[in-house]
């Protein structure tokens, strides 16, 4: 009898405890555009979970994916970022940021989705786009799970060691009340 009230406090403690947490030193690192003034809260939030995930791939697993539902595409994530070694961070760039703001704009004036620019510049660049998320956290999840996009397209672009520089510019979406716009070289 001990035995099952013990186990069955070890199984009640699991779940009434608080979740892991991001270290000091983890967010200080990942937080490559802290000091960038123009940046907004969600999009340096967005860098920084970008970073997360690239930095510190099994701590994501545990701060940020723990509490899912794990569908097919959320269990994908978990084994990618499992199987990962530690990516350099993305540092901010302003051309891309550039690159990224006017078409967070175009397309949020217009209600549109995809990657067809149409009064925006292309470049030479890797482009993720995110719709009706409210927090730069909720942005990156949704890409790197990606779900019902079966090439993972926005996951391998975030995760891939090819990148290093990061412009990320949020605006309001006419349909989806926000779209963002990752620009990454």
């Amino acid at each position: 009898m001990k035995k099952l009230i013990f186990t069955l406090l070890l199984f009640v403690f699991a779940f009434i405890s608080p979740a892991q947490e991001w270290k000091k030193e983890q967010l200080s690192k990942a937080n490559t555009a802290a000091d960038i003034k123009y940046l907004t809260e969600i999009e340096k939030e967005t860098i920084l979970y970008v970073n997360l995930a690239r930095l510190y791939p099994k701590d994501f697993i545990r701060n940020e994916l723990s509490s899912t539902s794990h569908n097919k595409y959320e269990g994908s994530l978990i084994k990618t970022l499992k199987s990962m070694n530690s990516l350099n961070p993305m540092v901010f760039d302003e051309t891309l940021y550039e690159f990224a703001k006017c078409y967070s704009k175009e397309m949020g004036d217009k209600g549109t989705v995809g990657h067809n620019r149409k009064k925006c510049k292309n470049g030479n660049f890797a482009e993720c786009c995110s719709y009706g998320m409210t927090t730069g956290r909720e942005v990156v999840l949704q890409l790197l799970i990606d779900e019902d996009v079966p090439s993972l397209g926005h996951r391998k672009i975030c995760l891939s060691e090819r990148f290093s520089k990061i412009g990320v510019s949020v605006h309001t979406h006419k349909a989806y009340s926000t779209c963002a716009v990752l620009d990454i070289y």
